[in-house]
């Protein structure tokens, strides 16, 4: 039997933009920090949320304990606000008429997956399946790359788009894959990126 290709795509900032629902998710949880009782840890959570109420994005090490809050809010209390990104989910339409199998592979977290897919079905996304961590212990970039491993070893080709270059680079560099290509999403642009 003939293995099969697939397009393998990431969900948030590649098929969906999710700075307005992080934005004001930090700022609800800013308010509740507020609250709580003054810790370092609360301080620097406090200095993190207003990067992210300013630029939208959430700065590295942002701590663990808030952290699936800040996405509990964005995802399911600020869910409206997540917008999509046409261009790309117009491009996947059109792929998968012509026959391309299309697979979400997000970090996000299993705890999303009714929200995940309830976006994915209200813009007409035909997908194949949704694959999200049931944990997260593994940082997103390794455990999206043991994920595409597992579909290379099913797909003899796989187109994959992210919208983070180091995770693509974290899986050229430890799969090696040859019978991957990935491109870069930004907004309408699809950058390929060579291995």
């Amino acid at each position: 039997m003939e293995k099969l290709s697939a397009l393998v795509s990431d969900f948030d900032d590649t098929l969906f933009f999710n700075k307005p629902a992080l934005i004001s998710a930090a700022k609800d949880l800013y308010e509740t920090i507020l609250k709580e009782e003054n810790s370092d840890e609360n301080y620097k959570t406090l200095n993190d949320l207003e990067i992210t109420i300013g630029e939208g994005k959430i700065p590295k090490g942002f701590s663990k304990k808030w952290k699936n809050e800040l996405y509990t809010l964005a995802y399911v209390k600020y869910s409206s606000k997540l917008s999509p990104n046409e261009p790309f989910i117009n491009y996947l339409k059109d792929a998968v008429k012509q026959g391309n199998e299309l697979i979400i592979l997000s970090a996000r977290g299993e705890e999303f997956r009714k929200e995940t897919e309830e976006l994915l079905s209200k813009y007409g996304l035909d997908y194949s399946k949704v694959i999200l961590p049931a944990n997260h212990e593994l940082k997103d970039e390794e455990w999206k790359m043991l994920e595409v491993k597992k579909l290379s070893e099913i797909y003899n080709h796989i187109v994959l788009f992210e919208d983070k270059e180091e995770n693509i680079r974290h899986i050229i560099r430890n799969l090696k894959p040859e019978n991957i290509e990935f491109y870069l999403v930004d907004h309408s642009i699809l950058t390929y990126i060579t291995k």
